[in-house]
């Protein structure tokens, strides 16, 4: 009777975010194969765990899945870790998944982790969808087309980025998407976990490139707005700026920005709410 291929979620930092469930599995089976096997060593040791470990990475995942999938076929169980997070997901696995889907062995999923969801959470969006999009490509073309289809997404969409490229990937996304906010997350879960909000005035030299990113696109809106509730948040947002402004304690820049954190909107749609109280107002004086 053939083994169980386990795909494991292991934590995307924090090791206190190892599931209970993946604990055991880890425990229980014969092999682990890991795409880093001195990265998954530090967990197994954290949890004084120890099993016998084979590589399964990028570049050597289509060769090594036949001979795990020998192994399961003979009996034995497997879990299928990354280095972080869960296999598959902008990491090695679908390839293992296939093989030993297409050899009649179980493949059962053991969640936990994941950046895509821990950067939703925090996100502020209503909308009930997002799209993940991975990496984005590194250059030609291929990027071309892709800050193309992120651009045209009404609703948010989750991607990673490399340490190396994250500044120009940022700078990039913001001269295309004026009218979006972008949430740009930083060593989710670990000790220098930052989240930087973008575009944001004060804020243009904040990323720093280290580490890993995972960044969060938002829509301007979520849901069109009904034209009562326009003016109540337009005349919130003026309401905010005079009492903000008025004796010289804070500049009309920094004031904006201030509004725009506490409606949860981009600084653009804030300005642009309280230019339009401004005019309503002056209009009703007529």
């Amino acid at each position: 009777m053939p083994g169980t291929l386990y795909v494991v979620a292991t934590p995307i930092g924090n090791l206190e975010d190892l599931t209970f469930r993946a604990r055991r599995i880890l425990g229980e089976v014969d092999l682990i194969a890991a795409e880093d096997t001195r990265r998954t060593s530090h967990l197994l040791a954290h949890y004084q765990i120890q099993k016998p470990m084979v590589s399964l990475r990028e570049h050597n995942e289509a060769r090594e899945a036949g001979r795990l999938v020998h192994k399961l076929l003979g009996g034995a169980s497997v879990a299928l870790v990354t280095d972080a997070g869960t296999p598959g997901i902008a990491d090695p696995g679908a390839r293992m998944v296939n093989a030993a889907r297409a050899a009649g062995i179980p493949v059962v999923p053991i969640p936990g982790a994941s950046a895509v969801a821990a950067a939703m959470s925090v996100s502020g969006s209503t909308v009930p969808e997002f799209t993940f999009l991975g990496f984005p490509p590194a250059k030609g073309e291929e990027r071309n087309r892709w800050f193309e289809r992120l651009a045209a997404y009404q609703h948010p969409v989750v991607f990673f980025e490399a340490p190396h490229r994250i500044e120009r990937t940022i700078a990039e996304a913001e001269e295309l998407l004026v009218k979006k906010q972008i949430l740009v997350l930083r060593e989710l879960t670990k000790l220098n976990e930052e989240v930087v909000i973008r575009p944001k005035t004060l804020s243009r030299s904040a990323i720093k490139a280290i580490g890993e990113f995972c960044v969060v696109v938002i829509p301007e809106i979520d849901d069109p707005p009904s034209s009562a509730d326009t003016t109540s948040r337009q005349g919130e947002a003026l309401n905010l700026f005079n009492q903000l402004v008025p004796g010289g304690q804070v500049s009309d820049d920094f004031a904006i920005e201030l509004i725009a954190l506490k409606m949860s909107v981009t600084e653009a749609a804030a300005r642009k709410a309280v230019k339009k109280a401004k005019i309503s107002v002056k209009q009703q004086k007529q």
